[in-house]
C-alpha cells in the first residue's frame, strides 16, 4: 500500500455517501441551500468538543457557517465525506426561498394558537418536528421577516436572511431525531 494515499481523505466519488449526505442532497434537490452543522457524540456532547458548548449539535462546522450554505452537490458530497455524521443546516431567507417560524414547546404552541385566532391559519408549506419537542414552520420567503428570538410572541423565533435551522434527519441533544411533520 502506498503510504501517501493515506494522507488525504478519499475523493467524494470514491466514498459511498452517508445517510446524512443523501438527506442533504435531497434537500438541495428540493431547493434548499444546506451546510454541515455539528452533531451529537455518543456521550451526548457536541462534536465541537467544547465541554461548555451552548449550542450542542446546532452550530456550523464550516468556517463561515450559514454564509457557505450551497446548492452545489459536489460541495455537499465533499463536506459529508469529511463529516459523514454531520447534522444538516438549512439556510433561511433568500438562499432557500423560505422563512421559518421556530415554535418551541407548549409555550410556543400556545402563542401560535393565539396568533392564529387573530390572524388566521399560518400559511406553512412544510413543517418539521424538532428533536426538542418544537416545530419549524416553513413559509414562503418574505424579505420583511428577519431573525428574531421571542419578539413575535413567547416561544416563537423567526429565521430569515442570514439565519438557519437544523433539518431532519439530524439528531438533537435529546437523542431524538428531527422529523418532517404533517
Amino acid at each position: 500500500m502506498n503510504p501517501t494515499s493515506q494522507q488525504f481523505p478519499p475523493s467524494p466519488s470514491q466514498v459511498k455517501p452517508s445517510s446524512m449526505c443523501l438527506a442533504a442532497l435531497d434537500l438541495v434537490r428540493r431547493g434548499f441551500a444546506v451546510f454541515p452543522v455539528h452533531s451529537i457524540r455518543k456521550d451526548g456532547g457536541c462534536t465541537c468538543g467544547k465541554q461548555d458548548c451552548g449550542s450542542i449539535g446546532k452550530h456550523p462546522k464550516t468556517t463561515h457557517g450559514v454564509d457557505e450554505a450551497t446548492h452545489d452537490e459536489k460541495q455537499i458530497k465533499r463536506w459529508w465525506t469529511l463529516w459523514p455524521d454531520a447534522n444538516i443546516g438549512i439556510a433561511t431567507g433568500t438562499k432557500s426561498g423560505c422563512v421559518v417560524l421556530d415554535v418551541d414547546g407548549e409555550v410556543g404552541m400556545e402563542s401560535l394558537r393565539k396568533l392564529e385566532e387573530i390572524h388566521g391559519p399560518l400559511p406553512a408549506t412544510l413543517i418539521s418536528n424538532t428533536g426538542g419537542g418544537g416545530k419549524h414552520f416553513f413559509v414562503t420567503y418574505d424579505p420583511a421577516i428577519g431573525n428574531s428570538v421571542g419578539t413575535i410572541a413567547p416561544g416563537i423565533d423567526t429565521r430569515g436572511d442570514g439565519g438557519y435551522v437544523v433539518a431532519p434527519p439530524s439528531t438533537h441533544k435529546s437523542g431524538r431525531k428531527y422529523q418532517w411533520g404533517d
